[in-house]
């Protein structure tokens, strides 16, 4: 059965009822697939381009699937594919955004939706579970930012990614909504700054208080630390889309000590869900 037919029948049946980097030894390649329109979605089918970096030798290796913030794809997810391939994993780099037509969405974040980016998940999960060098039951997620907003609504029951092979996410400075993010059962580790002020911490902070005590759960939050503190470029203002409505400048760019420590989290994380015991 293919993952189209697999998730039509689960949606259905759910709502009936250490930190250096390696380059990678293989250059990037250029993929094309579709999305996944799952049952009663009025989201458009799509064809997704992505880049797919891998380790050298035949595998399988686990994969990751990266998502890029609201400024869309750029060097900084490349450098996350590297990082990743370091560390053992495929990792494929998805365009959600240029493959629609856009660019950077940072003052419109709805323009694509989190909805439309977890079909483009789904189709993804379905392209990388046919190639012979994955293993096909140890698939992540990595996203930032507007891409880690999307893994707060993928990672939700509803989707039953777990079904598929995905058993673990790590989330950089999402958007958290702690009324309708609280039904989640794919592991997840969410990663944020304490003075992020465009996608707030105290949401995440509230959402973990709402959420059961058994919840595959784990959040860390970094003080002094802004929006994408992860990133190599200095903090600056940038103008973009606010919680509160309208537009606001916002303070992003590098804190050296959450990075660090956030990297070192992110391996050991995933080594752990993924069955990765090389650290």
């Amino acid at each position: 059965m293919s993952i189209r037919m697999m998730a039509a029948v689960a949606l259905v049946h759910l709502l009936g009822a250490f930190v250096g980097i390696t380059p990678s030894a293989n250059a990037a390649e250029n993929v094309r697939y579709p999305n996944v329109v799952l049952p009663g979605s009025n989201i458009e089918p799509t064809t997704l381009r992505a880049e797919i970096y891998r380790p050298p030798g035949s595998g399988p290796f686990p994969a990751i699937i990266v998502l890029h913030g609201c400024g869309g794809h750029d060097a900084h997810h490349k450098l996350w594919a590297e990082r990743l391939v370091s560390w053992g994993y495929v990792a494929v780099v998805m365009d959600s955004f240029s493959s629609r037509g856009f660019g950077d969405i940072c003052k419109n974040t709805t323009t694509v939706t989190p909805e439309m980016r977890v079909s483009d998940i789904y189709g993804a999960v379905e392209y990388l579970r046919k190639l012979p060098f994955i293993t096909k039951d140890r698939i992540g997620l990595l996203g930032f930012s507007h891409g880690a907003w999307t893994i707060m609504k993928a990672v939700q029951v509803k989707y039953q990614l777990k079904l598929f092979g995905v058993r673990a996410a790590v989330a950089y400075y999402p958007y958290c909504n702690p009324k309708l993010d609280d039904k989640i059962d794919v592991s997840l580790l969410v990663l944020i700054g304490e003075n992020d002020d465009w996608t707030p911490a105290p949401l995440c902070r509230e959402l973990q208080a709402a959420l059961s005590k058994v919840a595959p759960v784990e959040m860390v939050f970094y003080p002094g630390a802004y929006h994408a503190f992860d990133r190599s470029q200095g903090v600056v203002e940038v103008s973009g889309w606010s919680v509160g409505g309208g537009l606001k400048k916002h303070k992003m760019g590098r804190n050296p000590n959450a990075a660090e420590d956030s990297f070192k989290r992110t391996r050991e994380y995933f080594a752990r869900m993924l069955d990765k015991s090389s650290l």
